[in-house]
């Protein structure tokens, strides 16, 4: 029985290195974790699915989108930086979708990135094989040429220990949001001063700059989900908020601007 039990063991432990090592030269592709994907390569049917993983929020991505919003057609450099100590073996996918969870976009094959599924997803070329504490990619990503609304990137990153198998292979997750500038309409309002005051706030934010009462205001969070929509008015009540990063979004008919602020 204990020898069964061994090969069997052994059999499993052979299969998740393959799985493994196999994954050395790009993400098998469906694990950014993000609303279509469902799941990461740590999560779900991931092959790094482990009693042992971790998913671990952590703010990675970094990208040159101006505040006003991504400009449709526009490329853009996006950066992912995971970081966790001990780990020996880095990759990644990410990408980017709509509100209606659908793929958008295009990123391009770069010098340590290949792309999949004609562009609209982005993982590592080859996996880091020397232990390092953190991981950096930059890649080049096209904006959809007619403009989607506001869009999030999902980015799932495996930290794994090298040991020739799954166990005790963590993963670093993240997203971004960005709204779309709907370019001459939004230049309308991004020429004008806006500013919210006290930034970082607690309790109340201020507008000032602009206050036409035609217009509404909406709040977002860092994952792009609606927490507020309200009429406009110069100071809005954030009290209720957890601390973290928001994005106010000002809209006045094909008109709008997207401000961040951050709640203490």
């Amino acid at each position: 029985m204990n020898k069964k039990y061994s090969k069997l063991t052994l059999f499993a432990f052979t299969i998740g290195a393959v799985l493994f090592m196999s994954n050395r030269g790009g993400s098998p592709g469906g694990r950014t974790g993000s609303t279509t994907d469902g799941s990461t390569c740590g999560t779900g049917s991931g092959c790094h699915n482990n009693v042992n993983t971790q998913v671990i929020p952590q703010d990675m991505i970094s990208s040159d989108i101006p505040e006003t919003g991504y400009a449709a057609g526009a490329t853009y450099t996006l950066t992912v930086n995971p970081k966790k100590a001990g780990t020996s073996v880095w990759g990644f996918e990410m990408m980017a979708e709509d509100a209606a969870g659908t793929g958008v976009g295009s990123f391009a094959n770069g010098t340590d990135v290949n792309t999949k599924d004609n562009g609209l997803r982005a993982t590592h070329k080859f996996a880091s094989t020397a232990s390092t504490d953190e991981q950096t990619w930059s890649m080049q990503w096209t904006a959809p040429a007619t403009g989607m609304g506001d869009i999030r990137f999902y980015v799932a990153s495996l930290a794994g220990n090298g040991n020739g198998n799954t166990g005790g292979d963590d993963v670093v997750i993240d997203t971004l949001f960005v709204s779309e500038n709907a370019t001459a309409s939004i230049g309308d309002l991004t020429q004008i001063a806006i500013e919210l005051y006290p930034n970082p706030a607690s309790n109340f934010i201020n507008i000032s700059g602009y206050g036409n009462s035609n217009a509404s205001l909406s709040v977002f969070n860092k994952l792009g989900a609606e927490l507020m929509s309200v009429p406009f008015a110069r100071r809005i009540d954030v009290s209720n908020l957890p601390k973290g990063a928001y994005h106010l979004k000002i809209v006045n008919g094909d008109m709008a601007v997207t401000k961040n602020f951050l709640v203490l």
